[in-house]
């Protein structure tokens, strides 16, 4: 009887870690399929269309955000999409998207204007 309880536990046991290398596996798979969403906000300032791109600095700290005809332009918090004319050097945003490696670009997907109604 004790033999059957012992052999029960061990079968348990690698039952269990099984089950935790795969959840592990799993979930590490996830993090590698894509490029990771970032966000940046702060106040535009210097804007240039013809070079899709505009500058944004949040306190001392200045990022280069490049758009391109993909990019989603939107206000109130996202759920209203507006021209890109409405944003101006000195309009406060929130930029998504994804940094290339070993770059301090950001490619935007969605540039959100805030604090203007």
């Amino acid at each position: 009887m004790r033999k059957v309880l012992v052999i029960l536990v061990f079968a348990l046991v690698a039952v269990a870690g099984l089950a935790l290398q795969n959840a592990v596996a799993n979930g590490q798979a996830k993090e590698v399929s894509g490029p990771k969403l970032s966000r940046w906000h702060g106040k535009i300032v210097m804007f240039d269309k013809d070079k899709s791109t505009m500058e944004v600095r949040r306190e001392t700290i200045v990022r280069t955000v490049h758009f391109d005809s993909s990019t989603k332009w939107t206000k109130a918090k996202g759920t209203k999409v507006i021209d890109m004319s409405e944003f101006k050097e000195g309009s406060e945003v929130i930029c998504l998207g994804t940094y290339d490696k070993g770059s301090v670009v950001l490619n935007a997907t969605n540039i959100d204007l805030r604090g203007q109604d």
